[in-house]
């Protein structure tokens, strides 16, 4: 009399799965995480732009105010200006945590 074991066959199946699934997990969890961190710099640029032309059409400086609106992961490399219709460039680098890609984000703004 042969007595059949039921999963036997299948014992460390799960313990196989979950090693060859989580490495690709958190690989999916690293490259959100990396948009994310290069949307957040975009915006913050974005915005410091914007803050940068509006100071500079009322007189002020753009340095300044740029660099104000900078968050603190963000940090701020150069501002320049341009043209009869204050117009400002803001170059800012990302994140030290955004490995992937360039961390170097240009905006421009004029303001009229």
């Amino acid at each position: 009399m042969i007595i059949a074991r039921s999963g036997t066959a299948e014992r460390g199946t799960a313990s196989i799965e979950m090693v060859a699934l989580v490495p690709m997990v958190m690989i999916v969890m690293i490259l959100v995480f990396q948009i994310l961190a290069t949307a957040y710099t975009a915006q913050a640029a974005s915005q410091a732009a914007r803050d940068a032309a509006r100071a500079y059409s009322l007189g002020e400086s753009p340095q300044a105010a740029a660099a104000a609106s900078l968050p603190g992961a963000v940090r701020l490399v150069q501002v320049t200006t341009f043209g009869p219709d204050h117009g400002v460039r803001v170059v800012v680098e990302g994140p030290a945590i955004q490995v992937i890609g360039d961390r170097t984000v240009i905006r421009e703004v004029v303001m009229p």
